[in-house]
């Protein structure tokens, strides 16, 4: 994936940080950087094999995650409520 199209993908990061932490993932052997020569400059990244090694882990934590959303939506709904109906007391 290229830079650019990561920095679209999640725009609330700084070009700044999303670059520091690709840095470090390439670093830790957990992506791949790839140069390509061309003009203008173009660099791709992709997950290492050392990197896939982490898949299942990603997948049982959105798992995870889609399990307990509900959960916690709940517990905002309700929280909202409460609120609610304490402002309509005063």
């Amino acid at each position: 994936m290229r830079t650019s199209e990561l920095r679209r993908s999640i725009p609330e990061m700084t070009e700044r940080m999303l670059i520091r932490h690709l840095h470090e993932l390439v670093d830790s052997n957990i992506i791949e950087r790839h140069d390509e020569r061309t003009i203008p400059p173009c660099v791709r990244y992709s997950i290492s094999p050392y990197g896939m090694t982490l898949v299942p882990l990603i997948e049982s934590l959105c798992a995870w995650g889609r399990v307990h959303l509900e959960r916690v939506h709940r517990t905002h709904k309700l929280a909202e409520r409460v609120k609610f109906a304490e402002s309509m007391k005063r």
